[in-house]
């Protein structure tokens, strides 16, 4: 069994173990933003901004994909919750040229794209890397012809809730937390892992190593370069316990939009949303009066 094999294994066991941990909780996930503030330690947060731009004709500047992962802090296991967002801004004339050739179909001018994921975490003692597990998805997705009606249909609009059994390994380097390793499982698909090493220059290659694992065994590999290694790597941030932490979005003309991570500001006692900003859900909402 080769080296990248045996880990695979290793850290097979240690999703089965979260598994087990997750299943001992009588508490439901559902309830995980609701529950009672745990602790005063600064909490940490996992932020990445997809850097690729979407299509000028179609899109505004600053529609984007964003992921953020937050977990409980000063622990060595507990929850976690990850979200991946895609805000979307429509360009008016594209809008209104589809609108206007297609009229079953009309395209509103903002949209948001919401995947919400629950499950444990386990820290390892030695090493400043942290196993992920989320045991359930909840989407939704949203319009709106302002960021207004957006906010409103964001925050009335329910999630639909899926079962999943995935894993992502992080390992944190200074300000920095690369996900070297994930993976997924289903009765369709078996177990997938996908193994990463991100290149520390331009000697050393980044790469990934795929493998497919049957009864805990590797029955297939395979190495590749292809992948935007810039999405392996985020920014880490520790919040203060007693200030709201916030993340720019978008802006347009005089409105600017932030996002607020829920469970992270919901863990500890926060001040209030900033003087001249609006909070709606998970989102703040500053529009400069002209």
């Amino acid at each position: 069994m080769s080296p990248q094999t045996q880990e695979y294994t290793r850290f097979h066991w240690l999703l089965w173990f979260l598994i087990f941990f997750s299943g001992w909780s009588c508490q439901n996930l559902n309830s995980l933003l609701t529950r009672d503030r745990k602790s005063e330690i600064p909490a940490s947060v996992f932020f990445l901004k997809s850097p690729r731009k979407m299509n000028p004709t179609v899109f505004k500047d600053g529609s984007s994909h964003y992921r953020c992962v937050q977990w409980e802090p000063g622990k060595l296991s507990g929850y976690v919750e990850k979200i991946e967002f895609s805000f979307i801004a429509y360009d008016p004339n594209f809008a209104n040229k589809i609108n206007s050739e297609f009229g079953n179909e009309t395209v509103e001018l903002y949209k948001i794209i919401w995947n919400r994921k629950v499950g444990k975490f386990q820290k390892d003692k030695v090493e400043k890397k942290y196993l992920f597990h989320y045991n359930d998805s909840y989407f939704k997705e949203v319009r709106g012809n302002s960021i207004q009606s957006l906010l409103e249909n964001q925050i009335a609009y329910k999630e639909n809730k899926t079962p999943i059994d995935e894993m992502e390994v992080f390992e944190i380097l200074g300000d920095t937390g690369n996900l070297i390793e994930e993976g997924n499982r289903s009765d369709i698909g078996g177990e997938n892992r996908w193994s990463h090493n991100i290149g520390s220059n331009q000697f050393i290659t980044s790469s990934s190593l795929f493998a497919k694992l049957k009864n805990e065994t590797t029955v297939e590999e395979h190495v590749s370069t292809h992948y935007d290694y810039s999405q392996l790597s985020y920014e880490y941030n520790e919040t203060e316990t007693d200030k709201l932490f916030f993340k720019p979005i978008f802006k347009e003309n005089n409105i600017q939009l932030y996002f607020v991570p829920p469970y992270t500001n919901g863990l500890t006692t926060k001040t209030k949303e900033p003087f001249g900003y609006k909070r709606m859900g998970d989102f703040l909402l500053k529009e400069e009066i002209k």
